[in-house]
């Protein structure tokens, strides 16, 4: 026998609206996901009751979303349980059972560990039904595949009621299977002899079934911020229309989503009626709202949303129950996508969920969350200014090494990703040829978690040190909210952050050495396990050669006519001159004119081109080509201008390109949009497709998983249903 060793709650009872308020009983980020499972335990018959009885399948059926005729007003069925000859249902030919039904656990491949699984059984009994403190009620039995049955008995306080009317009452009953179902996994589980009133009444009808929520880790998921709730409210008020609402705490989503399969939301009702919605008097009818907005799908219309559905993202969910009824006549498991449209930010903290009735009365019970978390994307940039001080102004002119002369290195960036960095640090190895200034290390505003200010060069007295490894020494720095003298802390999307030191120049330098030296901030995306890393590179004294320049930001946009190319390059080595490139397909493209460089530079320099726009094209594609003064050239990131005013992209960028195994699309929305992405190999063959919803503003969307895809030139198109956009893509 499984028996619940802890009374949870006391046992509530009450007409009131809020039976037990809404708790988090599992929180955690894992590598994994939750679903639901369920069933019915409780059909219309025509004669008889369980394995010998006639269940009328015609009116259990009766599923119709077309407006008209008896499905006006969102009503689903012409059919419901009330004042319907209810009687339970019994399918494990078993004889000892006296009711029964099963549903199939389907987890993902590979290998599920489950972290927390409940079951929850309920229905509606008569006064005399529930024995002796609600032993009856409590008491159900579970089997898995071919297994025996073994008799389950909630604990005292897990079992929740309320009244229906001064005879009946309402019920669910819940108990932990977190080690059962572990042990077992996948397969039909089946719950057996659960008590509950039959035959024919009013005020909702009869009803009874089962649900089994699972928590479950699989290593090769994305890793995911996962929340369960659950209560029981009676959303009811005699016949009338009236809402409930209630707010479900310490939600904290992972990232801002890009695509409504970033989240989703798993809830079970019970004795919603499909026959039951909205009128001409309420026509918001039977709804659920999450943070005010409507949820509602091919099968679960927006005023009868609880309509006796067992459903995932608009699709019923046959074949893997028994008996698989499209109306379940008393329970509602349903999926849906939230990623967009539900106000759900990395900085929501609660979500309020709203229920609405036109004249059912209904019983919400679980919510489930599962919410991937999004990569971050940390840029680095590095910069070096010279002086015989250390201070400014700076050695004139700058970017040639004197003797004994000080080297201030800065080292910034942001972190452009919508997920959080953990463990940042910043390393940086001192070249060769300079000495490091001792007590030089500074943190600067705006850098998370750290006061601004010098540091100590001695190691685990505050957020950097200076150090050895072997004859080389090196500089680290452990940056983000959190940070501790000897582990790096998070950077949030958004946060920036700006450190420096110094190094001397020997006193045999002379103009013509160069130094280089590269900066690296490693950490880990948000499970803790990926990491990342990135590089900036600082040049000092005449480049000798082959060191490409480092752009900053690079945008275009239309004013009066013209085509106005803005861009800032971070460093410049041996830069002669940048040639603009024109192209309406974003594969052909044109010289329209040239810039002039700054040759070598370690200075932010900014540069402007307007190009007279006289062509007739909808959209027009820029590039810089970058010439340097051996003429070897390279190619900028490409934009995209719209110029015919009509759409809602004002331009895009695709980054890095070349591409290794993911790809970035920065997209500026001027309002929510849904696109759809599609990459293509070069013969015009779909190889990756992406359903997108855009927020208003800028967006970044980040595709993942490209390792397959041939190396060589593939084509990625972004459409709307009034443009596209055509960009050349190299996967290396």
């Amino acid at each position: 026998m499984l028996t619940g060793l802890i009374a949870l709650l006391a046992v509530s009872i009450s007409n009131a609206q809020v039976v037990r308020p809404y708790t988090a009983i599992y929180a955690d980020n894992i590598r994994g996901g939750h679903t639901i499972i369920g069933n019915t335990l409780s059909a219309i018959y025509t004669s008889g009751s369980g394995s010998t009885g006639t269940i009328n399948t015609a009116q259990m059926n009766d599923f119709n979303t077309s407006g008209t005729g008896n499905y006006t007003y969102g009503r689903t069925s012409a059919y419901g349980n009330d004042n319907s000859n209810i009687q339970l249902v019994d399918v494990d030919g078993i004889s000892q059972t006296t009711n029964s039904s099963s549903a199939n656990l389907n987890l993902p491949g590979g290998i599920n560990t489950i972290k927390f699984a409940r079951l929850y059984w309920g229905g509606r009994i008569s006064t005399g039904d529930g024995g002796a403190n609600n032993i009856n009620l409590r008491t159900a039995k579970i089997r898995f595949n071919a297994e025996n049955y073994q008799t389950i008995t909630a604990a005292a306080g897990s079992i929740d009621k309320s009244f229906i009317s001064s005879n009946d009452t309402a019920y669910q009953a819940y108990i932990d299977l977190t080690s059962y179902v572990n042990s077992r996994g996948n397969g039909t589980y089946y719950i057996a002899d659960v008590t509950a009133a039959t035959g024919s009444t009013s005020g909702g009808g009869f009803f009874a079934g089962w649900a089994l929520v699972v928590v479950y880790e699989n290593l090769a998921m994305p890793y995911s911020t996962l929340r369960v709730y659950d209560g029981f409210l009676q959303v009811y008020n005699g016949g009338s229309g009236t809402t409930q609402t209630i707010t479900l705490n310490g939600l904290n989503p992972p990232a801002n989503f890009a695509l409504p399969s970033d989240a989703y939301m798993s809830m079970v009702s019970w004795e919603g009626d499909a026959n039951l919605a909205a009128s001409a008097a309420n026509p918001n009818g039977d709804y659920v709202k999450v943070n005010g907005t409507a949820v509602a799908n091919a099968v679960n219309p927006v005023t009868n949303f609880w309509n006796g559905t067992i459903s995932k993202n608009g699709i019923h969910q046959g074949g893997d129950k028994n008996p698989d009824f499209k109306n379940q006549m008393g329970i509602d498991i349903d999926e849906v996508e939230i990623g967009t449209g539900f106000g759900i930010t990395r900085v929501t903290t609660n979500i309020n969920v709203e229920f609405g009735t036109e004249a059912d009365q209904y019983f919400p019970s679980i919510f489930a969350f599962t919410m991937k978390t999004k990569p971050p994307l940390v840029q680095l940039d590095k910069s070096v200014k010279d002086t015989a001080s250390g201070n400014a102004p700076w050695q004139i002119p700058n970017g040639l090494i004197n003797p004994n002369e000080i080297l201030t290195y800065t080292i910034t960036g942001k972190n452009l990703g919508s997920g959080n960095a953990l463990n940042c640090v910043i390393a940086d190895t001192i070249p060769v040829s300079l000495s490091y200034r001792a007590n030089s290390l500074k943190v600067n505003a705006p850098t998370p978690g750290i006061i601004p200010g010098f540091m100590t060069d001695a190691e685990g007295d505050d957020a950097a040190f200076k150090m050895k490894y072997g004859s080389r020494d090196y500089i680290k720095f452990f940056i983000g909210t959190g940070a501790t003298p000897l582990k790096g802390g998070i950077l949030a999307p958004g946060d920036s952050f700006n450190v420096q030191f110094q190094c001397i120049a020997p006193s045999t330098v002379n103009t013509i050495n160069f130094v280089s030296n590269t900066a690296r901030i490693t950490g880990t995306e948000q499970d803790g396990v990926t990491p990342f890393v990135d590089d900036g590179t600082a040049i000092m004294g005449p480049q000798g050669g082959g060191v490409p320049i480092k752009m900053g930001e690079f945008t275009v946009q239309e004013l009066n006519h013209e085509a106005i190319l803005k861009w800032t390059t971070i460093l410049e080595s041996k830069n002669d001159h940048f040639e603009i490139e024109r192209s309406t397909d974003a594969i052909n493209f044109i010289k329209t004119g040239s810039v002039n460089g700054y040759g070598n530079s370690s200075e932010a320099r900014y540069y402007q081109f307007n190009d007279p726009i006289n062509i007739s094209a909808k959209i027009i594609y820029y590039r810089l080509k970058i010439v340097d003064i051996d003429n070897k050239s390279s190619y900028s990131k490409i934009l995209a201008l719209r110029l015919d005013g009509l759409g809602s992209l004002n331009n895009f960028t695709v980054y890095p390109n070349p591409f290794d195994a993911d790809i970035r699309l920065q997209v500026n929305s001027s309002r929510e949009k849904l696109i759809l992405v599609r990459i293509s190999d070069a013969s015009g063959k779909e190889e990756v497709r992406y359903n997108i919803t855009l927020l208003t503003g800028e967006n970044i969307v980040v595709i993942t998983h490209l390792e397959s895809l041939a190396k060589g030139i593939h084509f990625l198109e972004i459409i709307t249903t009034d443009e596209k956009y055509t960009q050349r893509i190299m996967k290396r």
